[in-house]
């Protein structure tokens, strides 16, 4: 972590409640040449997490890839958590970013990925929305042939309204590749979730002025 750096942690947990009842959220936070991943979720459960307004500076003099771009960016692979990744800024990543397993259910909306090499791994058991994303420099949006769901707000966005309360907001492309997915069976798993609401990736183009450390 960037020093000094703040983040905002909160758990809410009883002793006579189950530990589904966690929530953690890491806000305003700036990570930068970190010896390996950014924030890493799991093996075991971390339960409902929101990750918001932070900058993953992956640049790097010492690259595992040799291309200036850290590899192991964000690993999200808790069993059965619900991750609510928004208005985050990750950049200069070569991979990672973020890497999805462990039955996770993620809503990643908002956030601006830039001059990154490959951005999502869907891998085993995951559950993907992303909307309202920016993906500017991107090679690659998501590492292709990993078995994870993903929804890629490209088209019947409609579909969203009924598990997450609006239709989907579609992601925009800069000189990037397409994030591709379109799977909608594992929508009933956000019913009766608190959802983030989703501006426009047009609005989402000033999360880079807006994310991280002192910068609330």
């Amino acid at each position: 972590l960037t020093a000094p750096t703040w983040c905002k942690f909160k758990e809410e947990f009883e002793s006579n409640e189950p530990l589904t009842k966690i929530k953690s959220w890491i806000d305003h936070v700036t990570t930068s040449q970190v010896g390996r991943q950014h924030i890493v979720l799991g093996n075991k459960a971390s339960n409902r997490v929101t990750i918001s307004n932070n900058e993953i500076n992956g640049a790097s003099s010492w690259s595992a890839t040799c291309d200036g771009r850290h590899y192991w960016g964000l690993y999200f692979t808790g069993s059965a958590d619900t991750v609510t990744f928004k208005n985050n800024y990750v950049h200069h990543t070569s991979g990672r970013s973020p890497k999805v397993a462990g039955n996770t259910l993620l809503h990643a909306v908002n956030n601006y990925f830039y001059a990154i090499a490959h951005a999502f791994e869907a891998d085993s058991g995951s559950k993907i929305v992303a909307e309202g994303n920016v993906f500017q420099n991107v090679d690659a949006p998501a590492q292709a042939g990993l078995p994870g769901k993903v929804f890629a707000s490209a088209g019947n966005n409609a579909a969203c309204k009924a598990s997450l309360g609006h239709n989907c907001e579609p992601n925009a492309y800069g000189s990037s590749g397409s994030l591709a997915g379109s799977d909608t069976s594992f929508f009933s798993n956000f019913n009766g979730k608190n959802i983030a609401s989703a501006a426009t990736a047009e609005a989402a183009k000033n999360v880079k002025n807006t994310a991280g450390f002192g910068r609330i």
